[in-house]
């Protein structure tokens, strides 16, 4: 408090004092009591609101990105904050990515540049690693520059390419996708993993594939890793197949709960109990979809195109289109050929499935018909 009571006086912090008679009367220390609370809120209060200002002044926040960045940080001055910024700039970053930077990290305006950053930055530009991707995903993923360079980056980074024996851009792509890359021992964290799906009959290759694209899932503890890799074996997949690891992926990613939810989900679509096994097997990426994007592809599937839930079923890779820019404008387009009268066979998996030249080469270009292209065009928001 700015002031205390002591033997019936009261002192304020500034040296003044108040006789013990007025000290006495309960309702004036009440008074001062409020004045001081006031005070020292005020105080709080335009620090707060200096804080903010320069986030939302100097580095481009909104407002309430700034209030939220605001509070894990002290200062009151610009001074360490400036020379952050500064050194960032001077070492390539745009004005948007020291805001992404300052976002996820927002204790970074406090560090020493020379010390926390520069040591990392020279590790990286000593790489072969452009120096337009470097930036771009430290900005995305600044995880590293907290983490030490000596015990973490270096010995991680090196073990993350001996065994895949990629590129060094390689390794920071996988860095982006999962900061423990690099921030966590390779050799206690990952390698055990790895030696679980190699003794499985996974090949070498698909596993680096794997690891480069989502290392996260090969970051769990090892009994959890071995005990899914078994389930996902039980179930019938193949080792020697990428199929295999994307079922293992799933397994790792989703609770008891959300695969219960989902399984709820297809089941009201129709989907027996064996369907959606079958479904799985055939694609485990099926149990990865979110609910929205499944019931809005099945309710245009089955409740505006008519088409059965159980075809869905046994080509499960429909689901993992795009609705607004494949399915739909596909569909459409086949609906007006189909009121025209002008085709009555096709191919559900051709529809959704055949690239963007074969589509035109089946469903539109043959009716030479300028309203379905503009109708497709149309909905793929393209300009006229």
């Amino acid at each position: 408090m700015i002031y205390s009571i002591f033997k019936n006086q009261v002192f304020i912090r500034n040296g003044s004092w108040i006789p013990p008679t007025c000290a006495k009367n309960a309702s004036f220390l009440r008074i001062i009591s409020a004045l001081v609370v006031r005070y020292e809120s005020g105080i709080a209060e335009s620090r707060h609101w200096f804080k903010t200002s320069y986030l939302i002044n100097t580095i481009g926040l909104s407002p309430q990105s700034a209030v939220s960045v605001s509070k894990k940080l002290h200062f009151e001055t610009s001074k360490q904050p400036d020379t952050v910024i500064s050194f960032l700039e001077k070492h390539g970053f745009s004005k948007a990515q020291i805001r992404n930077i300052i976002q996820r990290w927002p204790e970074s305006l406090l560090c020493n540049p020379e010390k926390n950053l520069l040591p990392k930055l020279q590790f990286f530009y000593s790489r072969r690693i452009s120096r337009f991707q470097l930036l771009r995903i430290l900005a995305v993923n600044p995880s590293v520059f907290r983490t030490s360079l000596d015990n973490s980056i270096i010995p991680n980074f090196n073990s993350f390419k001996e065994f895949t024996g990629c590129d060094d851009d390689q390794v920071l792509l996988a860095y982006k996708n999962d900061s423990s890359i690099l921030t966590r021992k390779f050799q206690s964290v990952f390698a055990p993993n790895l030696a679980i799906l190699k003794e499985s009959g996974v090949p070498e290759s698909t596993i680096i594939v794997e690891l480069v694209l989502h290392p996260r899932i090969f970051s769990v503890k090892p009994d959890k890793f071995r005990g899914i890799v078994e389930e996902v074996k039980k179930l019938g997949f193949d080792p020697s197949k990428r199929s295999f690891l994307t079922a293992v992926q799933a397994f790792l990613q989703l609770s008891k709960s959300t695969w219960e939810r989902k399984i709820d989900l297809l089941k009201q679509w129709g989907w027996s109990n064996e369907e959606v096994v079958s479904a799985f097997e055939k694609y485990p990426k099926t149990m990865m979809f979110s609910e929205q994007k499944i019931s809005a592809i099945m309710s245009l599937f089955v409740d505006k195109m008519g088409w059965k839930s159980s075809y869905i079923a046994k080509r499960p890779v429909l689901l993992a289109y795009n609705l607004e820019r494949r399915i739909i404008p596909r569909c459409l387009v086949l609906q007006a050929l189909l009121s025209k009268g002008l085709i009555q066979k096709f191919s559900l998996n051709f529809l959704v499935e055949s690239t963007e030249k074969k589509f035109l080469q089946r469903f539109v270009i043959p009716y030479k018909d300028p309203y379905l292209l503009k109708l497709y065009e149309q909905k793929l928001g393209l300009p006229e």
